[in-house]
Parts: structure tokens; C-alpha cells; sequence
């Protein structure tokens, strides 16, 4: 297509050279795609005049936070719009509440709120830098997500950009606009066009289909996949369909969010079960106990991470637990009656009360993501089947109907998750030169969405639906819910320009087109393949996706291309 121009006026940059475009075609996901631009709007005002443009232009405009999303809502065709300038405001209160630039940081957030003894609950595993704008756009959660809940139940509010370029805070509970302080030269809409055509197309539909989509929505303690519309209905409130829209509604730009305060007290424990069979047992007798994480480790996740003792000792699975409470005293008796209440499904259990210990007993959970990336470049970790969620009472059928779908199609998997939360993360690892792998993963991600289904699940329980799951809907919800998700969006978004088949898909979507490994790989400069694979490898995802065009321009403008992905 011909290069794009800036929008008239627009004062942020905007990059078409194709190194600058192939630094933004991957994400922490699968997938590889190149945009046709990338801008990086200055201000909110930046934001709104791009998105104008767009909508006169019929462009598509595609929202990037750091890019550790998995499911490839952050990439695609059209303008990339990378929202890092938006690192302002970072304000806490000692009310508990928090105000927030888009770009800040969940570790931003947490180290601010800490100095005055609170902290924001969900806490994803990729907390050291994903954006609070990007964990809104999901409703992510994180291993906390047991006891406090994703994050749709901690924001209050938000700052969103509209189709129409108007520019507006939703809030709960009709409280209305947040009007700028002082000085703050942008206006924020009383009422956005938005809500008229919601209002006059959607809102009373809804209603009138409110027992479909309960039948419908998945029977789990938590759910980032499709609109939310099960939420809207019980809150009446805009804001909880924007919560987990994946940038498909508009663009978040500033956050509200309510604080907790951090814990006096934790500690932790280490149980190896057995077999899965006991994992409804034990997780239901832990559950009486309030604990605030329950993480599970396949034996699959073992072996990757070179636990040779807890294998040979017979461990099918491990769990992690955390408690929290108001003292060491409190901790110590919780941790205790845990033990008693547990130890007979268990081939071993271990205890951590001091700081020491529990860093100890977490490093596990941690131990296979250097093994992950020590692999070879043919061999990759690919995160196809890697949000499932079921009802907890399911929770061992689903882990096992994993394997035996695994070994089915003769994918090698990593498994682990939130077992307080019936919820699962799979990593496929494949051979890139077997020319069969595309087509083995796409018959592992059918069926286990099959199983899923059948379990009463969601296929995302915390990082939303993106490229990957969007053409799983139908299957998941049905055609009569997925309708209604379709006016949804076109009640936001009329003209489409707002990351085009994420949740809503494209009328011929493939789960495995585009992948960023294998023959069919799209070709970019090699610098720029081996920093993306790097920055994967390292996850360091809060580095400057531009960084890398620099140092492919420093290194003579290698014009050589690869299609492994690194």
C-alpha cells in the first residue's frame, strides 16, 4: 500500500521505514505482524486527532502498552499507536485511590502506593511492566486474583478517547466527568456520542436478552473473554464493558483505581500432590482457609525446571499457597492447621513463615522461564491454549483432558496456573522445522476449546480474547451472544477503525496465521528479529521498541531477513 502521511497537525511521531514498523510486529504473544505505520501521539489531544483521521481515512488503529499481552490484541495491520507518553499522572492518595497515566506501570503503581502502605491487588506475573492501561483493556488479574479479584473490581474510572474523537471519563455509578485541573488544556464531553448510539442501539436488547447471556457466560470465578456484558447487565455501568475491550471500544488514556492495603503478615507453603485427582479435595480444604494465592505446577512445569527430587518423590503436581494476615502469630497457626488439613494427599510439604524462606519457595515458580529461554531456535515456546478456566470443581478433569489432548497431537506442553481459580496457562513447545506444526497446533487449540466448552469455561480467564481466541467466540458463546457483542461494537465504533478482529473476528479468521516462527513467518531485518527475540528471551518489555531501529541503523542498515523469529 502507499506510505501513509502524518495526520495534519498531529505533533507526535509517526514512523512508516520498515524497521521501525517490524520493532512493533511482535508482542509476547505468537504472532508477527507488520503495521503500516507506527504513531506515538504526544497527548491526548495527539490522540484524538489521529483517531479522527482515521476514521475519515478508514484506517485501523491498533493500541500498544508494553507489548507483554499474549493473545495479539497488540499487533497488526494499520497504525500502531504506542500510548508510552501517557506515564502521567502517577497519583495515590491516602483514601485508597490511585490516578494514573495509560502507560504507568504496575510496579510504578505498587512502589507509590507501598510508601503509604497500600498496593493495587491484581498483580500479573508480568507486573515489573505491563501497564495499568493495558491490565484495564484486559481485565487482568494475576495469582491474587483468588482473593481480590481481577481488575475490573479495583477501577473506577477511566479517561477513553471515542470513534468519534471526543474525548470523556466513565465512571460507576453514573457519578459523571472528571473535569481537568486548572491549566489542563483538553475538554473532556459531558456526554459522548458513544452512549447516545449505545443507549438507542444496544442498551434495552441487552435487557430484553439478559437470560440468554446468563445461560451463556461461562460458570467461573473469573472471565476476560468477549464483551462483559453479564457485568454491564448488574452494574448498569458503561465502564464495565470498556474494562477487558482490548482497545476494540476506544482508547483508554487514564485510570482511577481504588487501593488495598498491603498485608501486615504472609506465609507460605509448598504441597506435592500425588495425583491431580486430589486437586478438588485439597484446593476446597485450602479455600476454607482464605488463602490469597494457590498456584498449581504441572508435572510438566517440573520437568522443564529440573525439579528431579519432587519428580522422584512421585509429585504428579505442586501447589504454592500464600496466606495473609494481621501478624506473624496469625500466620504461623494458619500455616500449621494448612499442613494438618493437607499432608495426606501430599508426597511432600514444605513451610516458609520467613521472608527468606518464601523467596525460596517462590523461585520455583519461576524456574522454568530461564529453561523456556535457553531453547534453541528451532524449538519454541509458542502460548497457544494458554488462558483456560473452569468451575474449580472441574479443575483436574481439565488438566488431564490437556495432557491427553497434548499427547493426542503430539505437542509438547508446559503447564501451570491458578488453581484457586480453575484456571490453567499452557506453553506449547514446538519444532519449527516440522512442517506439520501449524497444523498441530491448531488441533490442540480446537480441542482443548472443545474441552473447555464442555467444562462450562471461558477459553480466557485473565489476558483476553486478541487475535489468537476472537474466532473461538461463536463456539464458546454461541452465535445468538456473539451477535451481541458485534452491536456492541458497532454501537462504539461504527466505522471499524478500532483493532479490527480482536473479539470480534475478521470474516475469515485463522488462529495460526501469522505466526512469528516457522516457514510462513513474515520476513523482517534480521537486527531487528534478533532484538525482538531478545527482548522475549529477557522479557524485557518496557525497553523501547524504537531501540531497536536505532541499533539496526548503527549496524549499517542490515538489509538481510529472517523467518524464524531468533
Amino acid at each position: 500500500m502507499p506510505t501513509l502521511d502524518p495526520p495534519p497537525g498531529f505533533t507526535g511521531e509517526f514512523h512508516t521505514d520498515l524497521a521501525a514498523r517490524a520493532a512493533y510486529s511482535e508482542g509476547a504473544g505468537p504472532y508477527r505482524i507488520l503495521p503500516d505505520a507506527v504513531a506515538i501521539p504526544r497527548d491526548v489531544e495527539d490522540l484524538s486527532l489521529l483517531v479522527r483521521f482515521a476514521g475519515g481515512e478508514g484506517l485501523h488503529l491498533v493500541p500498544r502498552g508494553a507489548g507483554s499481552g499474549i493473545p495479539g490484541g497488540n499487533v497488526g495491520t494499520g497504525i500502531l499507536v504506542d500510548l508510552q507518553r501517557f506515564e502521567r499522572p502517577l497519583r495515590v492518595s491516602p483514601q485508597k485511590l490511585a490516578n494514573t497515566g495509560a502507560a504507568v506501570t504496575w510496579a510504578g503503581l505498587d512502589r507509590a502506593a507501598r510508601r503509604i502502605g497500600h498496593r493495587l491487588p491484581p498483580d500479573p506475573s508480568s507486573g515489573a511492566y505491563c501497564t495499568i492501561g493495558g491490565m484495564t483493556a484486559t481485565n487482568a488479574a494475576g495469582a491474587r486474583s483468588l482473593r481480590y479479584g481481577s481488575m475490573r473490581k479495583w477501577v473506577e474510572g477511566v479517561e477513553f478517547v471515542t470513534a468519534d474523537g471526543e474525548v470523556g471519563w466513565l465512571a460507576r455509578d453514573g457519578r459523571g466527568n472528571r473535569r481537568p485541573k486548572r491549566g489542563q488544556r483538553r475538554h473532556l464531553e459531558e456526554r459522548l456520542r458513544a452512549q447516545d448510539r449505545f443507549d438507542a442501539q444496544v442498551k434495552n436488547v441487552l435487557h430484553d436478552r439478559k437470560d440468554t447471556i446468563v445461560e451463556r457466560f461461562p460458570a467461573t470465578t473469573k472471565n476476560s473473554s468477549g464483551y462483559a456484558l453479564d457485568e454491564y447487565l448488574e452494574s448498569g455501568d458503561l465502564l464495565d464493558l470498556v474494562i477487558g475491550s482490548e482497545g476494540t471500544l476506544g482508547f483508554i488514556t487514564r485510570i482511577e483505581t481504588r487501593l488495598d492495603s498491603a498485608p501486615a503478615a504472609t506465609g507460605s507453603m509448598l504441597l506435592a500432590l500425588a495425583d491431580v485427582e486430589a486437586l478438588g479435595d485439597i484446593v476446597g480444604v485450602l479455600l476454607s482457609l482464605q488463602p490469597s494465592v494457590i498456584e498449581l505446577l504441572d508435572r510438566t512445569f517440573l520437568q522443564i525446571a529440573g525439579e528431579s527430587n519432587l519428580l522422584s518423590a512421585g509429585a504428579d503436581a505442586v501447589l504454592l499457597v500464600e496466606f495473609e494476615r494481621a501478624s506473624d502469630d496469625a500466620i504461623r497457626d494458619l500455616v500449621h492447621d494448612a499442613v494438618r488439613q493437607t499432608s495426606s494427599w501430599c508426597v511432600d510439604v514444605k513451610t516458609a513463615l520467613t521472608a527468606e524462606e518464601q523467596t525460596r519457595i517462590w523461585a520455583l515458580r519461576h524456574a522454568a522461564s530461564p529453561r523456556l529461554a535457553e531453547l534453541p531456535a528451532n524449538r519454541r515456546s509458542l502460548q497457544i491454549i494458554e488462558d483456560g478456566c473452569v468451575p474449580l470443581e472441574n479443575l483436574s478433569r481439565y488438566l488431564k483432558g490437556v495432557r491427553e489432548a497434548a499427547r493426542m497431537t503430539g505437542v509438547e506442553i508446559v503447564a501451570f496456573g491458578h488453581a484457586g481459580d480453575g484456571h490453567l496457562h499452557v506453553n506449547a513447545l514446538v519444532d519449527t522445522t516440522d512442517t506439520s506444526f501449524e497444523n498441530r497446533l491448531d488441533s490442540l487449540l480446537r480441542m482443548v476449546t472443545d474441552l473447555v466448552v464442555h467444562l462450562r469455561g471461558t477459553v480466557s480467564g485473565e489476558h483476553g480474547d486478541g487475535r489468537l481466541r476472537a474466532s473461538l467466540l461463536e463456539r464458546t458463546y454461541g452465535s445468538e451472544v456473539t451477535a451481541l457483542f458485534k452491536l456492541v461494537k458497532g454501537a462504539f465504533d461504527p466505522a471499524g477503525i478500532f483493532n479490527p478482529g480482536v473479539i470480534v473476528p475478521e470474516p475469515i479468521a485463522q488462529p495460526m496465521a501469522n505466526l512469528k516462527v516457522g516457514p510462513n513467518a513474515v520476513e523482517i531485518p534480521t537486527r531487528i528479529g534478533d532484538g525482538l527475540s531478545s527482548i522475549e528471551r529477557r522479557a524485557q518489555w518496557a525497553r523501547p521498541k524504537l531501540d531497536l531501529r536505532d541499533d539496526h541503523s548503527a549496524a549499517n542498515r542490515d538489509l538481510s531477513v529472517t523467518t524464524s523469529g531468533g
